[in-house]
């Protein structure tokens, strides 16, 4: 894979992520999910252990 094709893929899994983000947050919002948010510290703690910098 070219250097070209690997940062459009990655662009483009970021924008997904950012829209699937924008949807959750709104849906949540909306119902008053506020425990929801809880979620990301799970999430952010998941991640951080995935990834080996």
């Amino acid at each position: 894979m070219s250097d070209k094709f690997i940062r459009h893929l990655i662009a483009f899994i970021g924008f997904v992520v950012a829209v699937l983000i924008y949807v959750s947050a709104y849906t949540a919002g909306k119902n008053g999910w506020w425990w929801t948010s809880v979620g990301l510290i799970a999430v952010y703690f998941i991640v951080y252990g995935l990834v080996e910098a």
